[in-house]
């Protein structure tokens, strides 16, 4: 996972993007959530488009995709109740993306009605037979009640009829473990999601048909989110905290035109070794 994502500011040959309006006064700033591991700053106002056109069909776990992903993963807080740890998969027939799909929407709407206090983070992805299967991080649930729930549910949704994919999922065939494990440390958040999350692949000519989205969101208000802020600070002062950052990711060179950069890091410990001023609102 890189440390850094480095984005550059701007519009090509100085022009505005059609139907957008100038930030240029708003002041260079540090934003991060409180307690989370994604730190950004930026020195220079910013461009943010009004509106936006019709967009087209996904076909791919695209990088920014991805990166979305990885910074929403990055905006949860370090000290919170870990995740359980979800995967679910086919028989050894499985159905196109599109009906898969369709299962995953009725699993999530069953999910929410049996635990309407819990939220989760899921990713669709293919096995190397190109069948889909789906990988989520849980919030809000009590381990034991989501495996027996789990097993059920989707036995009965995806199932088939096959005994052994019952089995599969309770962890009851030989070689098999149970779909659903707690997350026993931050780093084994991370873990999970640099693995499985944040996967990229080519597997069966995915890319070349539609298949929507490739991760989503579910009861939101409970994930543990760490607050949002965002800090003004002089020019000089978040110059001086870009040139840590790439340090701290290993970055030699500085690159041209670029305005912000994101960190993943330990944003506690950031705040305090930069002495941030927790004060300002959320």
């Amino acid at each position: 996972m890189p440390g850094v994502q480095a984005r550059a500011g701007g519009a090509p040959n100085g022009e505005l993007p059609a139907r957008a309006l100038s930030n240029a006064h708003i002041r260079p700033f540090v934003e991060f959530h409180e307690g989370s591991s994604i730190l950004r700053s930026s020195r220079a106002a910013e461009m943010q488009a009004v509106g936006g056109g019709k967009r087209s069909s996904i076909k791919g776990f695209s990088r920014n995709s991805r990166l979305r992903l990885m910074y929403m993963i990055g905006a949860i807080r370090r000290d919170a109740e870990l995740p359980d740890f979800v995967t679910l998969t086919y028989p050894e027939t499985f159905p196109s993306v599109e009906r898969a799909k369709r299962d995953l929407k009725v699993f999530l709407q069953r999910f929410k009605r049996a635990f309407p206090e819990a939220g989760a983070i899921w990713k669709l992805e293919p096995q190397q037979r190109g069948a889909p299967h789906y990988h989520l991080l849980v919030w809000g649930c009590k381990t034991n009640d989501l495996q027996k729930w789990t097993v059920e549910n989707w036995y009965d949704i995806a199932g088939q009829g096959d005994i052994n994919h019952y089995l599969f999922h309770a962890g009851a065939l030989k070689g098999s473990r149970s779909c659903v494990s707690k997350v026993r440390s931050w780093r084994g958040v991370w873990s999970y999601a640099s693995k499985y999350l944040g996967k990229t692949f080519d597997v069966a000519e995915w890319g070349q048909t539609w298949t929507g989205r490739f991760w989503g969101v579910i009861g939101r208000t409970f994930i543990p989110f760490g607050a949002k802020r965002q800090i003004m600070l002089p020019i000089r002062v978040v110059v001086d905290i870009m040139r840590f950052q790439r340090r701290f990711s290993g970055i030699r060179s500085r690159r041209t035109f670029v305005n912000s950069l994101t960190t993943f890091c330990d944003v506690d410990q950031w705040v305090e070794k930069l002495s941030l001023d927790l004060r300002s609102p959320p």
